[in-house]
């Protein structure tokens, strides 16, 4: 890809309709996201989507980077692009779902490609989600929130079952 076509992705994700932005999607002062990609320009603009809106954001360069870093940092979401050296995005999503240590972590696939086939494989090794690039802020932002809040959800559920409900002897009223 040449410069003035990154530059343009760079310039398209960072533009708003007005200078304020708009509130966050959802309150998201305390989730990560991970954000893997080859592309340095690529990383960046998300990163400054993401952390204008109060995530906070880790990087990986390709898909084994990827995994390692989720081990360490425990990320909310993970932004994964298809296309990478030496592991790319399919391959990273497949070991993260199948590793219990990871599993619960979603995946969000990003591709560069407008192949319906890309979204179809990602969402069948089960990433939660697929965005296009390029990804407008507004996109990306909506995608990223939804996905914690559902996660964040159905780790209250799991918590909450775990919790053991005390038990009432109905002669001891």
């Amino acid at each position: 890809m040449d410069r003035l076509a990154l530059k343009n992705i760079f310039t398209r994700m960072l533009a708003h309709k007005d200078e304020q932005s708009p509130a966050p999607v959802q309150s998201s002062k305390d989730a990560a996201v991970l954000i893997v990609d080859d592309s340095r320009t690529i990383v960046r603009a998300l990163q400054l989507i993401l952390e204008r809106d109060g995530y906070l954001t880790f990087t990986a360069a390709d898909g084994a980077q990827a995994i390692a870093v989720t081990k360490r940092h425990r990320p909310d979401v993970i932004l994964m692009d298809v296309v990478m050296p030496n592991m790319n995005g399919f391959e990273a999503t497949r070991a993260l779902v199948n590793d219990p240590e990871t599993a619960a972590i979603p995946v969000i696939m990003m591709s560069g490609t407008e192949q319906i086939s890309d979204r179809v494989w990602g969402l069948r090794l089960g990433a939660k989600g697929f965005l296009a690039k390029p990804i407008s802020r507004e996109d990306l932002l909506g995608k990223v929130g939804s996905v914690v809040a559902v996660a964040r959800r159905t780790q209250q559920r799991e918590q909450a079952a775990l919790v053991p409900v005390p038990q009432i002897d109905p002669l001891q009223r």
